[in-house]
């Protein structure tokens, strides 16, 4: 019998699973981060290494060399020299393992249809975007940010939040509730002092994350409250990620070929406001009117899995897909 491993490793946490041939997925393993352009090499390579041992011991498995194959989807697998890095710390990790190293969306990919082509769009902590045709071509979007050409993800209602409650506060903007929300979720007295706290950190919340990570729910909540700048927030977000995938299977000219857009991360999966998705479906239907919009059927670690039977040349499809996806929900993983 084979086993195999699969890990989806992004900006927050990373999971891993291990399964059989069978499409029997066995054990999991969550652990931190392994986005390694935020958390450096070192700590990447350790919080996988966590995450697959657990899996491992939950799996039964006595160690590594168990493993027949393994694929890791990874967030910050971006160029040449992050595959390079990356592939260097998994061999140190596992010298004799044999392995494939993807960008994550193509784990989240899999994670939401069995088809090999279409789209797909992560929108968690931050957003990226990838497309297959089905001649085998494909493109996967930098994932870097708005600078290089994306944007999306939990940074992108942050912000916006943050731009509309100072423009709130100070009388040069619409009104909304999120400016004394905000204020109280990042436990600030004044907006003046907030201000001076952006300042001296250069803009950025990495000191006080978790605070800033509460105004996503925020936004989804006060939308459905009603309050017009949130809706406005969710529905823009949901109209850009949708423009990006819906251009990118444009430039693939697969765009009037029916095929599945998965829709993967929190923003998705877990926004308690139908706009931001509402949004997304239309703007990708003006450029692939017949998209069906799916989200993941099982954990993107567990596309991984998949994505491992098939380059071992095993089954992945049909009954094994759907054992993979029974097996794996029955399994409780504290945190997912």
């Amino acid at each position: 019998m084979s086993f195999i491993l699969g890990v989806d490793g992004g900006a927050t946490k990373t999971l891993a699973v291990v399964g059989d041939d069978t499409g029997r997925i066995l054990g999991a393993g969550l652990a931190g981060p392994t986005n390694y352009q935020i958390t450096g090499i070192e700590l990447a390579m350790e919080n996988l290494n966590s995450a697959v041992a657990v899996a491992l011991g939950n799996a039964g498995l006595s160690g590594i060399d168990e493993v027949d194959y393994a694929v890791f989807g990874l967030a910050g697998a971006d160029f040449p020299v992050d595959f390079r890095n990356l592939t260097a710390g998994v061999l140190n990790l596992y010298p004799g393992l044999e392995f494939e190293i993807v960008n994550d969306t193509w784990v989240g990919f899999r994670s939401g249809t069995g088809e090999d082509y279409g789209g797909v769009v992560i929108a968690g902590t931050g957003a990226t975007s990838a497309a297959a045709a089905p001649d085998g071509r494909k493109i996967t979007g930098r994932g870097m940010g708005y600078e290089w050409g994306g944007e999306g993800g939990a940074g992108y209602l942050i912000r916006s939040a943050l731009h509309y409650s100072f423009r709130s506060n100070d009388g040069t903007g619409p009104k909304t509730r999120l400016a004394e929300v905000v204020l109280s979720l990042l436990d600030f007295p004044s907006y003046d002092d907030l201000s001076l706290y952006m300042y001296e950190v250069q803009g950025k919340f990495s000191r006080i994350y978790m605070k800033a990570e509460a105004i996503v729910p925020a936004v989804f909540q006060l939308a459905n409250e009603g309050d017009e700048v949130c809706m406005d927030i969710l529905m823009n977000l949901g109209q850009v990620m949708g423009d990006i995938i819906g251009r990118m299977i444009k430039s693939l000219g697969s765009w009037q070929v029916p095929q599945d857009v998965v829709m993967v991360g929190s923003l998705f999966t877990k926004g308690a406001n139908p706009l931001l998705r509402d949004s997304f479906v239309l703007s990708c239907h003006r450029f692939v009117p017949f998209a069906r919009f799916k989200t993941p059927e099982l954990e993107p670690a567990g596309g991984a899995y998949l994505m491992g039977l098939e380059k071992r040349g095993l089954p992945a499809k049909g009954e094994i897909r759907a054992k993979a996806i029974a097996t794996l929900g029955e399994i409780d993983i504290p945190g997912v």
